[in-house]
């Protein structure tokens, strides 16, 4: 494994050579001025999010400003993807692949949908590495998003070593628990307010021509890869598992090395339907009105996996259920959150035969445990 070291210029966060360039990105800078302007920052939990947000972006492209310099200069690097005021295609009726969206970020889409953001992708000669930067101390929710980008890499580009380049400010806390695929760069933070006050209230993007053209920099569109298409995946994987019995759930075909792919993009598989009378005898306290409920095999956490039910109720809100020996968990899922794109996808495919009782669900559960969890 080739590697990559962290020069003193991106360590001690040098912007001598790039600041420039900063003031050519976009940013989400309306609800950060009236902050910046005061002098006495209100420090309650929503203004202390926003702020961090915006620092948050202007440390990404430092960082992705300080890379393309890295990437120039550094013989370990053969191809490196270009990105906000660097390239030059924004792939707006692009359906499904590697693409610039409407902000100028590294995205894989689906039928237009957003599956994932990369801050910056490049190849060295055995292996493609994703890039994740932030300024966040706490690092529970950046390992949770690493297995999904790395599972969807690893689709895309199932004959390479697929790495990630973790770049973090100092006192970040849980470094010893990221993944063996990562390389890990600390920085100094950014501490610069003058530097934010003026990037907030620039009025004017400053056009940017590269000086980043020879062939070792490329546009997104341009790489080859395998194809993933999100919903009908979801299709194929209830289909799938039900071929030797349609009435029947093969559990051997969840043990390949792919479908642990899947359960990391997708955290949840859909196996099969319940009608609300049978699903009430297992939750009698659901009181809600119901219209559907989708059954699914739920990666808990690296080691567990459960059934868990996602029902949606006639006024159109989405619930998670799970059941435990210990309690009865019921929770909102977000309106416009993947887990409701997915059961409307998932109703259309809904039949008679996929459809699972009661009686059912105990020997599921226990089968769960038996061939998933560790």
């Amino acid at each position: 494994m080739q590697q990559l070291k962290i020069t003193d210029q991106i360590k001690s966060l040098d912007i001598s050579k790039i600041e420039k360039n900063l003031f050519s990105y976009k940013y989400s800078s309306k609800n950060i001025k009236p902050l910046l302007k005061s002098e006495n920052l209100d420090i309650s939990m929503e203004n202390m999010a926003t702020y961090n947000s915006f620092k948050g972006e202007v440390y990404e492209n430092i960082i992705y400003e300080l890379l393309l310099d890295y990437a120039n200069e550094n013989d370990l690097i053969k191809k490196f993807v270009l990105k906000g005021p660097h390239q030059n295609r924004v792939d707006k009726f692009y359906k499904t692949g590697l693409m610039i969206d409407r902000s100028l970020q590294i995205v894989y889409k689906s039928n237009y949908k957003d599956i994932s953001e990369f801050d910056a992708l490049f190849f060295t000669d055995d292996a493609l590495y994703f890039v994740e930067m932030s300024t966040s101390k706490k690092t529970v929710s950046l390992n949770k998003r690493l297995d999904k980008k790395y599972a969807l890499l690893k689709l895309l580009f199932p004959n390479i070593h697929i790495r990630a380049l973790i770049v973090l400010t100092e006192g970040t806390v849980g470094l010893r628990r990221f993944p063996n695929f990562c390389t890990i760069w600390i920085t100094k933070d950014i501490d610069n307010d003058e530097l934010l006050k003026r990037i907030a209230y620039n009025k004017h993007k400053a056009a940017l021509s590269t000086k980043y053209d020879n062939k070792k920099f490329i546009e997104a569109y341009t790489i080859e890869h395998e194809k993933f298409v999100y919903f009908q995946t979801l299709d194929w994987i209830l289909k799938k598992s039900r071929t030797k019995n349609p009435y029947f759930i093969n559990f051997n075909f969840f043990k390949s090395k792919r479908m642990s792919l899947y359960f990391d993009i997708y955290t949840k598989l859909y196996i099969g339907f319940m009608n609300p009378e049978e699903f009430l005898y297992i939750v009698p306290s659901y009181s809600d009105e119901i219209e559907n409920i989708f059954v699914t095999i739920e990666k808990i956490n690296t080691k567990e996996f459960d059934i868990v039910f996602y029902v949606k109720n006639s006024n159109g809100k989405l619930k998670r259920v799970r059941v435990t020996t210990k309690e009865t968990s019921i929770k909102d899922k977000e309106l416009d959150g993947f887990t409701n794109a997915e059961v409307r996808f998932m109703k259309y495919l809904i039949e008679d035969k996929y459809f699972l009782q009661k009686s059912q669900i105990a020997a599921l559960k226990e089968n769960v445990q038996k061939n998933f969890s560790k």
